[in-house]
């Protein structure tokens, strides 16, 4: 085994136990077991946890505190360093050269058992600051001097790491001194030891600034990662009210009783204020930074004010305007379950079932989470299903009324701008944190995503009764989006040509903003969101079946979700009218005539209950029926009466029934039909 020569922690850098050694086996003797164990004081626990006491004690400590991350307590220092070590790449300076046989690969991410979730957020940030500026970090400890050629960094790479961004962060301003109970000895010495480098570590970022002629340390980003980044830090935060607990108009007033002002456009969207949105009617935004606030109000609390971000709201609104009274739905891949709930709380009016699949592949401890928080939701028309959906049985009898899919597959999530806020509220996987600090996409990771989604949406489509599935995903990336979309319908097409209806790709169902219709172009079949400001990027794709037969009920759905009429306040027919009646009447008074034939080719493409057309001029009402069964002759002028002479209408007329007149006396009947 050949060992590269590379930089290590000098004798200058005081580790566990102040000493300085010649060679690698007297640094490993000298550091004892003990020392490289951090050990809360106050507490009888050692080893690499603290104990749940002391970890309530800090939140608490943390909470009370007014300060903000100067006073960042060690135990953030500490799980922070943890789960930076389990998600980092590997060293990205070339100084660092490394044994590439002991090169294990990715690691597992470090589960941090802390359920304040101030705590929690403070820990994610830190650590994915540290994947940001990763490569900066190590550049500024060789060039202070702080790491040289004669010592190895071990365990307490890590953590130097962690408390080195913090202090860039805060300019290199020393914080006070912390309690004994709230510090960790082995973080003490390795915070104290960095301080007394606190000049030429400045100087060492202040060298790498001019190199890279950079105004500010965000400018040594990759253009990527700080694009993302400046979006993150003015996103607003939405929420979702459960009309199950809470009709909208009570939360309006509620919230203008809190002190809360309504504005009407996201500029104004700051201090005290809310906005509700144009997408999704039942979507309230929020000023940024408001979650902390937010999530004191007894709003929240209770259940009836959910914080979720938009971009997991679009695919239940999508879904939802297309559904009839009793259609069941499917939602794959349920996650944190704020979606399914959302999903379920918008399907029962329409008196629908829910099915959450993908409790499975988040383990069946999870189930009783998301149980509980139906209940705690006033959810009762859900159910999780246990069962992995591909290998669910397209015609179960427990799906038999299943008319809708919602597909929310696992994806490169390239379209979150917040990745710390998106874990916080949907639980993600930790590794999306390693994933948003590089520039670059595993090409192999999205490989294996595109071949799952695919399958979902195949499986989604064989579903006999199933006339509609949305896919929604949080990528931006074509992969993963419409061209999973097209082949998966191009396939399942292919396979039941001839036997069942086909499936089509039809545009978004959701109102659109002018702010939508800037990114999409108007013959989209799907609807794109690239990150922004305002919120993360997205894709929503509506698969519809084109079936033959089509009740009246799901006609008027349709054509209601597309705008095409409105329905009246007491419903969509008046007392002792009919459904064509009713339809002739929409079209004629509140549907433009633009509109009118594509509500009248959606009727005629049904063969279930039979439609009236309707004109599309005052003049109809003094055409002359003709037989069903007989096209009207084509009457034409003779050539010679229209070149030859200028005579009014009615001569003319005369002059061209005499001709006709005669010659059908002297020559056999020929019928002329039109076109």
């Amino acid at each position: 085994m050949a060992l590269v020569r590379r930089r290590y922690p000098g004798p200058g850098m005081p580790v566990a136990t102040r000493h300085s050694y010649s060679t690698t086996s007297q640094f490993r003797k000298g550091v004892t077991k003990s020392a490289l164990k951090p050990t809360l004081l106050g507490t009888t626990e050692t080893g690499s946890s603290l104990s749940e006491s002391a970890i309530d004690a800090l939140s608490e400590n943390l909470e009370a505190s007014n300060s903000t991350a100067t006073m960042v307590l060690h135990v953030v220092f500490h799980y922070a360093g943890l789960l930076f070590g389990s998600l980092m790449p590997g060293f990205k300076s070339e100084r660092l050269l490394v044994d590439k046989s002991s090169e294990t690969g990715d690691q597992k991410p470090v589960k941090v058992p802390v359920r304040n979730e101030t705590l929690k957020k403070e820990i994610y940030d830190l650590a994915f600051s540290t994947l940001k500026y990763q490569g900066l970090l190590e550049e500024m400890l060789l060039d202070s001097g702080f790491y040289s050629y004669d010592m190895i960094p071990d365990e307490n790479h890590q953590p130097i790491m962690v408390i080195l961004c913090h202090m860039m962060r805060q300019h290199f301003v020393k914080r006070p001194h912390m309690d004994a109970p709230s510090s960790i000895p082995y973080i003490q010495e390795l915070e104290e030891s960095l301080h007394r480098h606190t000049v030429k570590l400045n100087a060492a970022l202040a060298r790498n600034r001019i190199k890279f002629q950079a105004r500010s340390i965000e400018h040594l980003l990759p253009e990527k990662v700080r694009e993302r980044e400046e979006c993150s830090d003015q996103l607003p935060l939405y929420t979702w009210v459960n009309q199950l607990k809470i009709s909208i108009p009570e939360v309006i007033d509620h919230l203008r009783d809190g002190g809360f002002q309504r504005v009407a456009t996201l500029e104004n969207l700051h201090g005290k204020s809310f906005l509700q949105d144009e997408n999704c009617s039942n979507v309230i935004a929020f000023p940024p930074g408001s979650r902390g606030t937010l999530g004191e109000s007894i709003l929240v609390k209770e259940g009836k004010l959910v914080i979720q971000n938009k971009m997991r709201c679009l695919g239940p609104h999508s879904l939802i305007s297309l559904l009839s009274d009793g259609d069941d739905i499917i939602h794959v891949g349920v996650g944190s379950g704020l979606t399914t709930a959302h999903l379920a709380t918008l399907a029962a009016p329409l008196n629908s079932t829910v099915f959450g699949f993908g409790v499975r592949a988040l383990g069946y401890d999870r189930l009783g989470n998301l149980q509980e928080k139906g209940r705690h939701l006033g959810i009762t028309n859900l159910k999780y299903i246990q069962e992995d959906f591909m290998e669910t049985q397209p015609g179960d009898v427990r799906f038999k009324n299943v008319k809708a899919i919602l597909v929310t597959p696992t994806d490169s999530r390239s379209g979150v701008v917040n990745p710390v806020e998106f874990i916080i509220q949907e639980g993600e996987d930790l590794n999306i944190l390693r994933e948003m600090s590089q520039e670059s996409v595993n090409t192999d990771k999205v490989n294996n995503l595109i071949a799952d989604q695919m399958d979902l949406m195949k499986q989604a489509m064989r579903f006999t009764k199933v006339q509609v599935v949305i896919y929604a995903t949080l990528s931006i990336l074509e992969e993963e989006n419409e061209n999973v979309v097209t082949k998966a319908v191009e396939y399942i097409n292919l396979r039941t040509a001839g036997t069942r209806s086909q499936f089509k790709i039809v545009a978004p169902t959701l109102p659109l903003t002018p702010r939508d219709l800037e990114c999409n172009d108007s013959s989209s079949r799907y609807l794109k969101i690239a990150p922004s400001p305002v919120m993360g990027g997205c894709f929503v794709a509506t698969v519809s079946r084109q079936d033959e037969a089509m009740s009246a009920s799901d006609i008027l759905a349709r054509a209601a979700a597309k705008g095409l009429y409105s329905p009246t306040p007491q419903g969509d027919r008046l007392p002792a009218e009919s459904i064509d009646e009713a339809v002739e009447r929409k079209m004629k008074r509140k549907t433009p005539r633009h509109k009118q034939k594509s509500i009248q080719k959606l009727i005629r493409s049904s063969k279930s209950t039979p439609i009236a057309e309707t004109s599309h001029s005052h003049h109809s009402n003094n055409r002359k029926h003709t037989s069903p069964t007989r096209k009207p002759v084509k009457k034409t002028k003779p050539a010679r009466a229209a070149k030859n002479h200028r005579k009014s209408r009615a001569a003319a007329w005369q002059e061209s029934s005499d001709s006709h007149m005669r010659l059908t006396r002297s020559t056999p009947v020929v019928r002329i039909t039109g076109p």
